[in-house]
């Protein structure tokens, strides 16, 4: 078993990995050692066991998601969650139902990265969380704007020419964040019935919208070109990938993290992406787009007071809009209530509490796993699997549906909507995917890590 002092544990390649490996090359700097696991190929692949001190996790909602998490690695000391997701939707802030981003638990007493004041403020005001289980720090994606890292992000030319892109057109970049319209029925947020259905509706009229704008401007801007971000947990939908066919000038992509694009393109569109936060940073001409009203539950706090464009009218004369006008809808104010920003870069700011966590003995966490190797819960996963997917088990959860069995096993499965083979080989399919495409082999991530050292030394 390898020791190391930090093991990370990501879950969205785009969304964390850079980040992960950016805190990897400081804390290496600093005389630590670390290593990365990604959650989605942890699931059903062994990984190799480590001894860590800390384990830096994704996300720490609750008792369940601890649980999750830490599964993947028996031997830890210490968790500190990145939480990767922290400006949400007003509806799950102001809610006094149940959500899926409620803190309970085993969260309580987990350290937690805040990216601004308002987030700590929510966690111990909402949900009790104790004061020296938070730190504000900012958030580290704005890192990569700040000018030391400009040799990191990849040039235009280089970008451009892998996609197929013309260098010379005016480039629009629209950040989808359409998150859940492709998502198998059990990988859906649950929250209260009302907003749950509220939120799925307006994901579905939104997209459609904004496709149907983004159809009549490829067809009518012809030197113009249209990127169609999807957002790391949006399965490619069929509909855009047509439309890609259809015009030359409509691209439909999801590789590379954000930033590049954001570096690359010329003006960038948003509907209510927290990618905001980057294309603020970055001062690129930027704009809101509203096709259809949008309930106050659905949308962020970051937006408010903000100009959006809620015509197809409007959305052409931002595209002839010159380059070197100014555009951003963002409030200043609100920018830094979510976003503490400081001299010191934020990538510093979260290692120097690492440290402080890896050197305070007051600090433990708790282990639920009876495990003692990972090999040994990949046995027990693979026992649960078999069961998963046999006939007797499929017929079961179809006796679940009709009868509305009472048993906690068939109340899980009425939750997730898993009642057919069907339904249980769409999910597997949806994990397999996930894992396609954010596993990142142990040599790349060595050369990231490598590449943020040369950056940082200078």
């Amino acid at each position: 078993m390898e020791k190391v002092d930090f093991l990370f544990i990501y879950e969205v390649r785009n969304r964390e990995l850079e980040n992960i490996c950016l805190l990897c090359a400081e804390l290496e700097k600093r005389g630590y050692t670390t290593a990365i696991i990604n959650s989605w190929k942890a699931v059903e692949h062994e990984y190799p066991d480590y001894d860590a001190e800390v384990l830096v996790v994704s996300a720490c909602y609750n008792t369940t998601t601890y649980k999750f998490f830490t599964k993947f690695n028996p031997h830890f000391k210490k968790v500190i969650n990145m939480q990767w997701e922290q400006i949400l939707h007003n509806g799950y802030v102001e809610s006094e139902g149940t959500t899926s981003w409620d803190f309970w638990g085993e969260s309580l007493k987990t350290r937690h990265i805040c990216w601004g004041e308002n987030t700590k403020q929510r966690l111990m005001k909402k949900f009790g969380v104790p004061e020296e289980m938070l730190r504000v720090t900012g958030c580290i994606s704005l890192d990569f704007y700040r000018p030391e890292f400009s040799g990191y992000i990849i040039p235009k030319d280089v970008l451009f020419d892998k996609y197929g892109l013309d260098k010379s057109k005016t480039t629009m970049l629209f950040i989808s964040s359409f998150s859940y319209t492709s998502l198998p029925r059990g990988n859906k947020p649950k929250s209260s019935i009302d907003f749950s259905d509220l939120h799925a509706q307006t994901v579905i009229d939104g997209q459609k919208a904004i496709y149907d704008w983004m159809k009549k401007a490829s067809q009518q801007y012809p030197d113009i070109q249209f990127i169609y971000r999807a957002h790391p947990a949006e399965a490619e939908a069929e509909f855009l990938l047509e439309l890609q066919k259809e015009f030359p000038n409509f691209f439909c992509l999801s590789k590379e993290p954000i930033k590049h694009w954001i570096n690359a393109c010329d003006k960038i569109y948003n509907w209510t992406s927290t990618a905001a936060a980057e294309v603020y940073v970055s001062g690129k001409q930027s704009f809101l787009l509203e096709p259809l009203p949008l309930d106050h539950r659905v949308t962020y706090r970051l937006f408010e007071n903000g100009n959006s464009i809620k015509t197809y009218e409007g959305f052409a004369e931002s595209l002839e809009l010159p380059l070197d006008a100014k555009a951003q809808p963002i409030d200043d104010d609100l920018f830094f209530e979510c976003y503490a920003q400081t001299e010191e870069p934020t990538y510093k700011r979260i290692c120097d509490w690492f440290e402080e966590t890896y050197k305070d003995e007051n600090y433990q966490s708790h282990h639920y796993w009876h495990y003692s190797s990972n090999k040994e819960r990949i046995a027990d996963y693979q026992k649960y699997q078999k069961f998963w997917n046999s006939n007797i088990n499929i017929a079961l959860c179809h006796l679940s549906k009709i009868k509305a069995l009472k048993h906690p096993f068939f109340e899980y499965r009425r939750n997730k909507g898993v009642f057919s083979k069907k339904e249980v080989a769409e999910v597997a399919a949806y994990a397999k995917s996930r894992t396609e495409l954010n596993f990142v082999e142990k040599d790349e991530l060595r050369r990231i890590i490598d590449s943020f050292k040369e950056i940082i030394s200078k």
